[in-house]
């Protein structure tokens, strides 16, 4: 059969939209989805509460926002997380503090935030204040198991004693079976808040530090998404919306405060 030039033209139209119909869509055009594995540590992050979820998770999700990525956040005990983004199964993990083992696996964003890192005692119960980690050697000293944390204590000659979450450990120092607790401060607080047990912490500070959102080197955009999360970092604290996030979990003046050895109740 024959066409002339008309019908020719219509065909090929015709065949063209057939094609652009049924055309896969390309990688490009599909929105990405970033998943990152978040361990709980409220206040930072909070699982199982959609409406607070953390000022980490929120952080993270207004910074890839900026260039219109959507974030995924599923909740795992801390080795599980790590495990799973090691292994490129995530993309990364909300946050991790550094430390020079994970950087074989991971890629560490700009600053996500600062971390207030001290000991906890009942208030009393430990006579001499405690400065820095070789002051407290003559003590049974309780960490969670995983923290990295855990690694400084035992190189500073510490007697430490693991548990899997602070709530264990606010119990094991109520119940007198260690003297101290070496963790991050906010994590702690909100276990303590959370208790009906009420007694007076002491809590020693001996360093602030920063912290990051880290992406697994095993998945294969993980630059790109670096420097989206960076930039997107670098937006959200420069129009406001970082420190607004941080405003609603009351902490925005806790992240850059360095306190002496203070009362809490």
């Amino acid at each position: 059969m024959k066409f002339g030039p008309f019908r020719l033209a219509i065909a090929i139209l015709l065949a063209i939209t057939c094609y652009m119909s049924v055309k896969p869509a390309r990688a490009e055009d599909a929105r990405r989805s970033v998943t990152l594995a978040c361990n709980p540590f409220p206040p930072s992050k909070i699982d199982g509460n959609a409406r607070l979820p953390g000022y980490d998770v929120e952080i993270l999700r207004a910074a890839f926002a900026v260039n219109n990525l959507t974030v995924n956040t599923p909740f795992y005990p801390w080795k599980r997380a790590y495990l799973l983004a090691e292994e490129g199964r995530v993309d990364g993990l909300c946050s991790c503090s550094y430390t020079l083992e994970r950087e074989r696996d991971m890629l560490y964003s700009a600053e996500l935030g600062r971390v207030r890192i001290g000991f906890f005692s009942i208030a009393g119960h430990v006579p001499q204040n405690i400065a820095k980690l070789a002051d407290a050697r003559d003590l049974r000293v309780g960490v969670v198991a995983g923290y990295n944390l855990e690694t400084a204590a035992v190189n500073a000659g510490l007697n430490v004693i693991t548990a899997s979450s602070e709530q264990i450990l606010l119990g094991m120092l109520y119940n007198n079976r260690i003297d101290a607790i070496y963790s991050f401060r906010e994590p702690v607080l909100v276990a303590h808040k959370h208790r009906s047990t009420l007694i007076f912490l002491q809590y020693h500070e001996i360093s602030q530090a920063p912290y990051y959102s880290c992406l697994s080197r095993k998945i294969d955009d993980a630059r790109t998404l670096l420097d989206s999360l960076n930039q997107g970092i670098k937006t959200i604290r420069a129009n406001g919306v970082y420190n607004s996030i941080l405003e609603k979990y009351g902490v925005a003046d806790a992240m850059n405060i360095k306190q002496p050895t203070a009362w809490i109740n």
